[in-house]
């Protein structure tokens, strides 16, 4: 499961992501421990506004300790900022149920009039680290 850190400041390493997340992923007597997987820094730009926001990325091998993570990281302060924390969906056209429709279904199509997606938005950076193993040596990708 991939979960995004949420307007994380521009100062933030993949370290302080580590150090943030981690602890919230250690299993204890009955729950499962996870790991992270990969990190990434995502960079957007608003073009209209010429505002720049910066999110995290975290892939996380086990479901159960990432929702733990999500609950557990919410709104928690991150470097003097508190920051959302939630699971991060990769949405694609081709999954829309208003355009792989099998038969026509007026409820379903009229259901959301505009999309809630921002579109003046376009990825500046990707910085991306990946775990060469469950221990924390990394590599660059």
């Amino acid at each position: 499961m991939v979960i995004i850190l949420r307007r994380i400041p521009q100062n933030t390493s993949e370290q302080d992501i580590i150090d943030f997340v981690e602890p919230a992923l250690k299993g204890g007597l009955f729950k499962k421990t996870g790991h992270i997987e990969s990190i990434q820094k995502l960079v957007l730009k608003d073009t209209q506004r010429k505002t720049i926001e910066f999110h995290g990325l975290v892939s996380i091998d086990s479901e159960v300790a990432a929702n733990r993570a999500i609950k557990d990281l919410n709104r928690k302060i991150f470097k003097n900022k508190p920051i959302l924390v939630r699971e991060y969906f990769h949405r694609s056209w081709h999954n829309d149920p208003r355009i792989n429709m099998r038969e026509w279904n007026e409820e379903l199509v009229d259901k959301r009039k505009n999309s809630r997606r921002r579109r003046r938005l376009e990825v500046v950076t990707k910085e991306s680290l990946k775990f060469s193993n469950k221990e924390e040596n990394l590599r660059v990708l």
